[in-house]
């Protein structure tokens, strides 16, 4: 006969038109997995029967027998079909309707099916039911500390059994499984959002909880065998995955609430690592009382949690952590109302699976809003800026133009004393060296003065055009740059009998700049200059070399009365000063010495 495990056939009996009677039910432990049903040693029992309390530390197969009796009031409702619902076979099982096998799980042996958390109902033909009695056996196979045995089965009308089969696959399955994709998908947010940013520590943590958690409700949903573990490593496992969920779940809401308290951490991570090497190593005789351990521990953790989080959410005043706290203060209204409600009955409803996936969207919302809020201050932040930018970049433009108006301010006054510097220098010069010739000579005829205007015209010119040096171009030898130094002072010379000496290089072993080599005539001038008008010498000689650290040396020495050089920093020679100032506006260095009968002045200019 071919028996139905879904549960559609129609019926028009309602539960109320039939009574179902349970006469008996017994249970027995037989030694091998492939025993049938023994004739002998039954022992009366009532459902639930739990083997950790009937027969502790009990691992092996076991069979129930339940007598039961259908008695309707008008005999053509005898012709309805008979729906039975057993609520829970732990761990795995077989079930048989009056000698005939309705179904098995696909494993009765190690690692065995989980049917402990998946109910089941089966619809019997009414050719199949006896008038008088009626006996279902179940065989279970189960294993010592996990609660092994069988629970409630009831026997009523197919619709009844419908809806209560329909009811059990919602609570303990449905919810479970949306819970467990909703957790799935907003724990990888959090774990991609903490990759991408990874002081975001709330949500690295979140998802390390939603893994967890994950890990310990796939427990629930699992049916089919795992194939490498048996049922008790599972089990091991399991607890240590809901250890690690409340770990993680207390990191969670602290970094949450941006709190460390790295001592009760520490202590907690510690007490964890203790928890899980006892759950892997310690012997099956003790693993019951250690897995109730670790589950109260678990327990104690989570509620003290969710209250002292009440008091962190009073202290950080933040409506994101505010709502938090009421999401962990509904945890713990939703666990005493489990708790009492398994007190009571073991059947009742439970909140727990109707509140997991509502309390993971809760979270979800309250890290979205955490986002969000974390945008708008990236967002105040950006317009912040962009305001700031824009104050400071005018302010530098204020800054640019009015530093633009003092180079321009400075430029000019730098361009002024130059051009004092080269009058100085260039045009003074020729004027001293006229006035000496008009002194020494008594008698000038004209052809003498127009010669001395010309020499002044053209020093004028070349001060001007030494103006706009950058577009000058360097003598192309030193013989060449001595030139217009050498004649013009030749001739003062020679009037004066002053002996003049002359050193020049034929090449430039490293040709200077236009300024450098302008900054030389001038020195040279000015030397020349104040030898004619002070040093009462007799002997001259100029020299212009190049030493083995490119340093082009301007050396100017005549036998003179000499002068104080102490004097010179005093500001008492304004020429020799400018000599300093031009040397030392290029970098290089500016060397006097003198005394009676020798003075020598040296410029290093580096190339």
């Amino acid at each position: 006969m071919q028996w139905s495990n879904a549960q559609t056939l129609p019926t028009t009996v309602s539960a109320n038109q039939c009574d179902f009677k349970i006469i008996s039910t017994e249970a027995v432990k037989v030694a091998s997995n492939t025993a049938p049903p023994p004739k002998t040693g039954w022992q009366k029992i009532t459902l639930p029967h739990n083997w950790d309390i009937s027969w502790q530390n009990y691992t092996g197969t076991a069979w129930y027998k339940i007598i039961w009796q259908r008695h309707c009031t008008v005999s053509s409702e005898q012709a309805q079909p008979v729906a039975f619902l057993l609520d829970r076979i732990n761990m795995a099982g077989a079930v048989y309707s009056n000698q005939e096998l309705l179904w098995h799980d696909a494993s009765l042996v190690e690692p065995l099916s989980r049917s402990w958390n998946m109910p089941r109902m089966w619809t019997l033909p009414a050719s199949s039911i006896h008038a008088s009695e009626n006996e279902i056996l179940v065989k279970v196979v189960g294993v010592q500390t996990q609660s092994s045995g069988l629970t409630q089965i009831e026997f009523s009308s197919v619709d009844h059994i419908t809806q209560l089969y329909q009811r059990y696959i919602l609570e303990r399955r449905t919810t479970y499984f949306i819970n467990f994709i909703i957790t799935l998908v907003l724990g990888l947010m959090g774990l991609f959002i903490w990759l991408f940013r990874r002081k975001e520590y709330a949500f690295g943590w979140f998802a390390l909880t939603s893994l967890f958690w994950i890990g310990f409700i796939s427990n629930v949903l699992i049916t089919q065998p795992l194939p490498f573990t048996d049922t008790i490593l599972t089990s091991r496992l399991n607890i240590i995955f809901l250890l690690s969920y409340v770990n993680c779940l207390c990191l969670f809401s602290w970094r949450f609430a941006k709190k460390c308290y790295k001592k009760t951490e520490y202590s907690l991570f510690f007490i964890h690592i203790i928890f899980s090497i006892l759950l892997l190593s310690i012997p099956l005789d003790y693993l019951k009382i250690t897995l109730t351990l670790c589950f109260i521990y678990s327990g104690f953790v989570f509620f003290t949690n969710c209250i002292f989080f009440q008091w962190v959410a009073y202290k950080n005043k933040s409506a994101e952590v505010l709502f938090l706290a009421v999401i962990f203060l509904i945890f713990i209204i939703i666990a005493i109302h489990d708790i009492i409600a398994y007190q009571v009955n073991i059947n009742s409803l439970f909140w727990t699976p109707f509140a997991a996936p509502f309390t993971s969207l809760a979270v979800s919302c309250i890290l979205a809003w955490r986002i969000a809020q974390n945008i708008n201050q990236v967002e105040l932040f950006n317009q912040k800026l962009s305001t700031t930018v824009d104050q400071v970049t005018l302010d530098l433009k204020r800054s640019l133009n009015k530093k633009y108006q003092l180079e321009v301010n400075n430029m000019r006054l730098q361009e002024r004393l130059n051009l004092a510097h080269e009058l100085h220098d260039g045009l003074g010069g020729s004027i001293s060296r006229s006035m000496i010739l008009l002194d020494l000579n008594e008698n000038v005829d004209k052809a003498q003065i127009m010669s001395m205007l010309k020499l002044l015209r053209n020093d004028l010119r070349q001060v001007i055009d030494s103006g706009s040096s950058l577009g000058s171009k360097v003598p192309e030898n030193p013989i060449l740059w001595a030139a217009p130094i050498r004649h013009r002072f030749v001739q003062i010379f020679e009037e004066m009998d002053i002996h003049s000496i002359w050193h020049m290089p034929l090449q430039w072993t490293s040709i200077p700049s236009m300024i450098q080599s302008l900054t030389l005539a001038r020195v040279a001038e000015e030397a020349l200059n104040n030898i004619v008008k002070h040093s009462q010498a007799t002997q001259v000689k100029v020299t212009l070399y190049e030493n083995e650290q490119d340093i082009l040396i301007l050396e100017i020495q005549d036998n003179g009365i000499g002068f104080d050089p102490a004097s010179v920093q005093q500001g008492f020679h304004v020429g020799l000063q400018s000599m300093q100032v031009r040397v030392k506006r290029l970098g290089g260095d500016f060397e006097m010495q003198s005394r009676q009968g020798e003075t020598v002045i040296r410029a290093f200019l580096h190339l």
